[in-house]
């Protein structure tokens, strides 16, 4: 399984789009996909769910079908990452739906960092819960590819998401930074030719 997040400090510059966009051609070519937003705006989880299901996954209090739901545990101290829901969009294409909510833990995830450096075992097990709620995502509907929206500044506080693949938009009027790596990596995941 393939894991790419899609990352730029500036927000506007494409992310949501291109994952939206990209998360659909590659199940159309026959890949399981696994769609993860990660911002805490959930534009992502818009785009591909209707108004009715949004309102139900985000109705007051309950946020347990939605990522900010699988981390909550953690958050809490009452257990580690829970299992996370996933939603079936289309053949081929799952989404980890994101949740407002989630802004909520920008400051638990950022204050960890220091704790790592102190060799905490909490620490390690937030910084690595996005990670472990979208691995389990991937393995529970046999992922090919695993597709990240991550918001505007996440990474430096969140930890990042995908290890080492990332896409890094730049500004809409310029054309996509792809390292090259990554570039090879895209093309191998959409079955083309290196």
């Amino acid at each position: 399984m393939k894991t790419i997040a899609f990352f730029n400090n500036k927000g506007g510059v494409g992310k949501t789009s291109l994952v939206y966009h990209l998360s659909s051609m590659y199940a159309d070519l026959g890949l399981n996909v696994v769609a993860a937003d990660l911002d805490p705006q959930a534009n992502l989880t818009s785009m591909f769910l209707e108004d009715e299901r949004l309102e139900a996954l985000w109705a007051d209090g309950g946020h347990k079908q939605t990522i900010y739901g699988a981390f909550q545990p953690l958050l809490d101290g009452t257990g580690d990452v829970a299992a996370p829901h996933i939603e079936d969009v289309a053949p081929g294409l799952s989404l980890v739906a994101g949740d407002l909510t989630l802004s909520a833990a920008e400051e638990e995830l950022s204050g960890q960092w220091p704790d790592c450096l102190d060799r905490k075992p909490r620490a390690f097990r937030v910084l690595s819960g996005m990670w472990r709620i979208l691995m389990a995502a991937g393995k529970d509907v046999g992922a090919d590819l695993v597709l990240i929206d991550v918001g505007p500044g996440r990474r430096r506080r969140c930890g990042h998401p995908a290890g080492p693949g990332s896409v890094f938009p730049a500004r809409a009027a310029q054309s996509w930074a792809y390292p090259a790596p990554l570039a090879r990596g895209v093309e191998r995941a959409a079955g083309s030719p290196s």
